[in-house]
């Protein structure tokens, strides 16, 4: 007999209680739930001075048979479950800036604001910080080339967004994304200028993408930018809600042209901590006091 939707959403509820009131039970004080083993170091970054006299556990997966059941929309069935024993913490994907209800730290839901953690290394000031420390006979500026890219995407994210918000069809963030995801981004002449031929050519794909997009009213529009700058999101942080894989990679592609495969580990990964001050940032240390708060 078929397992129905009511008895498979009763198994994952129980799954949650258990793991919430096994925590006492297994000598743990708090459980945190994270879409994936990746997501790990970036959340214990976070919460280090919060977790240090309290023994933890965090949960990437969990087990069904043979198989390992990952990801924010399983984590996301047990937010009635979310207490302070089992924290919730996940990518905001597009949820934050659509107003999903009850997602937030009132909720023991702790979020990245920024579509994806990955986001958080791409965050120009620190980025280019780092990248000064490693680059030698190299001119290149990552604050200038992630400012002209939010800018290159800013319409097309809003349109996107704003068919998002009304349920229409026709363009999504996948296919805004997948513009850079084709960009090489290791040529030498595309990145003169701080990468002027990658944004030409992301400008290029974008186009050709919009070429048969129904468009929305004015009104629509207007409506969405007025929520994006309620968020403080705009032509200058927009690359921080595309989805963070793809500007990680792609910045990840350029570092390695400008420098070589250490990259990555030298200057993206290390780019973040959490001394750094951008708003993104902020919100995910207030909602942690917020959290834990509550729990006492």
């Amino acid at each position: 007999m078929a397992v129905t939707n009511s008895q498979l959403n009763a198994f994952e509820a129980a799954i949650a209680r258990n793991i919430s009131a096994g925590t006492i039970l297994a000598g743990y004080d708090i459980c945190f739930r994270v879409e994936d083993a990746v997501d790990i170091t970036f959340w214990q970054k976070l919460l280090a001075t919060r977790i240090k006299e309290k023994k933890v556990k965090f949960f990437p997966f969990v087990q069904s048979g043979c198989k390992r059941i990952t990801g924010k929309s399983y984590i996301m069935k047990h937010q009635a479950q979310a207490n302070e024993n089992y924290i919730l913490c996940v990518d905001s994907d597009l949820d934050h800036i659509l107003g999903k209800e009850g997602f937030d730290a009132e909720h023991y839901i702790l979020q990245t604001y920024t579509y994806s953690w990955e986001n958080h290394h791409c965050w120009s000031q620190s980025l280019q910080s780092m990248w000064m420390q490693w680059q030698k006979n190299v001119e290149f500026d990552f604050a200038t080339f992630l400012s002209g890219l939010s800018a290159v995407v800013y319409d097309a994210f809003v349109l996107m967004l704003t068919k998002k918000r009304l349920s229409h069809k026709g363009f999504t963030l996948d296919t805004l994304c997948n513009c850079l995801d084709k960009v090489q981004g290791n040529q030498r002449e595309a990145l003169l200028h701080n990468g002027e031929g990658v944004l030409a050519a992301i400008t290029t794909n974008i186009n050709l993408k919009m070429e048969n997009v129904e468009p929305e009213t004015t009104e629509d529009i207007r409506h969405t930018k007025q929520r994006m700058e309620e968020l403080g999101i705009n032509q200058a942080n927009c690359y921080l809600y595309m989805q963070g894989h793809s500007v990680f990679n792609l910045v990840n592609r350029i570092g390695k042209a400008l420098l070589d495969e250490s990259f990555e580990y030298q200057v993206l990964i290390p780019s973040f901590s959490i001394g750094n001050d951008y708003q993104e940032l902020n919100c995910i240390k207030r909602d942690i006091a917020q959290v834990f708060v509550q729990s006492n």
